[in-house]
């Protein structure tokens, strides 16, 4: 006698979308923009440019001036892109996201993944892949272009050279670039707008350092605003890459004194802290606010 054995369905089980498939994801999105290739490419001229026309400067005034060059010259005309490069990579940041938002496409993508701070983590870590990669490639010409012009008129020893500034060029360089990212990524989830975050990364980076610049001619009771602007992300980005080191480049964008006194300005390392720090307190804001909106 044979049982005849009776099954029940089974209920259909619910994938449950990675952090790995959710950057899978990530990955093929940021490079099916057109955005992503035009501003990787412009990431690697300007940083290539601006190294290409300080050496020139320093060549020339070194061949005609005698004034002294070291190595540490070298190494800061390769960063003297920074400041430029980082109005480009918070452009990048701010249209990984709000290109999702004026598309309507961020809907499907909460869709798939439900989990918004997931979403949110996954594509600023691979911005942030993105834009070290760029800027690795864009240094690594600009350090090679800075050493055929420069190098050849280096007077000084490598003594002068402090001992992390190779370092901080060709890989603090790259990794604050993927900071500066995240942090414009973070404006964009605030904004939820391409015009309205890109605004606010210029602001912030060009035009407010430029305005509180100004109160250093107001004289000994305006010392604290200087202070502040010298915290500000463009400002403790520079002081970082220069890493206390006395070059052309650097000296020729040093502080002012106000009425001989010295306005506060954070050493290289807290300079780093403070710019990856206004990287963390805004992403943190950006992704809180797309965790409490509505999407639509």
């Amino acid at each position: 006698m044979s049982e005849t054995a009776t099954t029940q369905p089974r209920a259909p089980r619910t994938a449950r979308l990675t952090f790995g498939g959710a950057l899978r994801a990530e990955w093929c999105k940021i490079w099916s923009a057109t955005s992503t290739y035009v501003l990787g490419v412009l990431t690697i001229a300007f940083l290539l440019i601006n190294s290409l026309m300080l050496g020139w400067m320093v060549s020339l005034l070194a061949g005609a001036n005698d004034i002294p060059v070291g190595h540490e010259d070298i190494w800061s005309t390769a960063s003297s892109g920074a400041g430029n490069v980082l109005i480009i990579v918070g452009i990048l940041g701010v249209m990984a996201l709000t290109g999702e938002f004026s598309s309507s496409s961020i809907v499907s993508s909460l869709t798939v993944n439900p989990r918004r701070a997931m979403f949110m983590h996954a594509k600023a870590l691979v911005v942030a892949a993105v834009t070290f990669l760029a800027s690795l490639v864009g240094v690594l010409l600009a350090w090679g272009v800075a050493a055929a012009m420069v190098g050849s008129h280096v007077t000084t020893g490598a003594l002068w050279t402090p001992a992390a500034m190779p370092v901080v060029t060709l890989l603090g360089l790259p990794v604050m670039m993927a900071f500066a990212a995240v942090l414009a990524m973070g404006l964009g989830a605030i904004c939820r707008s391409t015009v309205g975050g890109v605004l606010c990364v210029i602001v912030l980076c060009t035009i407010v350092p430029s305005v509180l610049q100004m109160t250093q001619l107001l004289g000994l009771r305006y010392v604290w605003i200087t202070s502040v602007n010298n915290c500000l992300p463009a400002n403790a980005l520079s002081a970082f890459l220069s890493t206390g080191a006395s070059s052309f480049a650097n000296d020729a964008s040093s502080i002012m004194l106000v009425d001989g006194a010295h306005p506060f300005q954070p050493s290289w390392g807290a300079a780093g802290a403070i710019f990856v720090a206004w990287s963390v307190v805004l992403y943190a804001v950006g992704v809180l606010m797309v965790r409490r909106r509505d999407v639509k």
